[in-house]
């Protein structure tokens, strides 16, 4: 098992080690600590731990490694939160590699949020440097930091499309264009649907000019579908069907008043432009 972890206060090395072993129930002298670069290690050890100096809002990159000799190692969201607590500092982790600068950010009180870091441009052989450039919520012992929503990772967690998905495999192959097109615009639909049921994941927010632009591919959908012959039409229709049934169980016709509070003007002769969830995901915005 392998972490990487970004520190943001001073590293007490012996304190590290410590915090190393309760973490996985061994003693200190089961974890090795020591420089990047370094070689002579006790590479034996169940629990070794690389650190390399950083610049700007970090001050240390951990890379530590566990052997197979720790049978039931931490998630990475609570080895760093084991951290925080243990060294009394702010620890980062990547939240996910399809984006860089996603990250996850947990205080010394264990408390953890999004947080949005960009890598600077290194100068000659000065130490890699990190700014945090935004977090979701204050974070205990980071004073002064932005605080805004970061709602790029959204669109990044991929729901599942079982409806799009079993309309793609049941048209004829090869699919023309025009299915083709109507398949994708099914799934981001489906994708919405399945966000909204299941609660807004991954933070349990979203964005309202998302939701408006997930209603004009309900729009672009009802244009491809005309366009399509049958059989394919009508298999079409079948499938936006039981994903619009979804859709209505999930929402109230409001008459597109919530929406347009938010993004401006709507189209209320289209039905589902005229409805949004019973509530709003966008309240729950983060930030200040």
């Amino acid at each position: 098992m392998n972490y990487g972890f970004w520190i943001s206060g001073d590293l007490d090395r012996e304190r590290l080690t410590t915090t190393l072993a309760g973490m996985v129930s061994l003693t200190p002298n089961d974890v090795d600590v020591a420089d990047d670069g370094h070689n002579d290690r006790n590479w034996d050890a169940p629990v070794i731990c690389t650190v390399a100096p950083l610049a700007g809002d970090f001050r240390w990159h951990l890379d530590v490694y566990l052997t197979e000799l720790i049978s039931s190692p931490p998630p990475e969201g609570a080895a760093a939160a084991w951290l925080a607590a243990g060294l009394q500092t702010a620890v980062a982790y990547q939240a996910q590699t399809a984006r860089p600068s996603a990250f996850w950010l947990v205080g010394p009180d264990g408390k953890r949020t999004r947080a949005r870091v960009y890598e600077e441009d290194a100068i000659d052989d000065e130490p890699e440097a990190y700014r945090i450039d935004a977090v979701e919520h204050p974070v205990t012992g980071l004073p002064g930091l932005a605080v805004a929503a970061i709602p790029e990772v959204i669109r990044e967690h991929h729901m599942p499309t079982p409806v799009a998905d079993r309309l793609r495999d049941e048209l004829q192959p090869p699919l023309s264009e025009k299915a083709r097109q109507v398949t994708v615009a099914l799934r981001a639909w489906e994708s919405m649907v399945t966000r909204l049921t299941e609660g807004w994941p991954p933070d349990g927010w979203y964005p309202a000019e998302y939701y408006r632009e997930d209603l004009q591919i309900r729009d672009d959908l009802a244009a491809a579908v005309a366009t399509l012959s049958d059989p394919a039409r009508t298999e079409t229709l079948a499938a936006l069907a039981e994903v619009d049934e979804r859709f209505v169980g999930a929402t109230e016709d409001d008459g597109g008043v919530a929406l347009a509070a938010e993004v401006g003007p709507v189209q209320p002769d289209r039905w589902w432009w005229r409805r949004v969830p019973r509530r709003l995901p966008w309240l729950d915005e983060p930030g200040p």
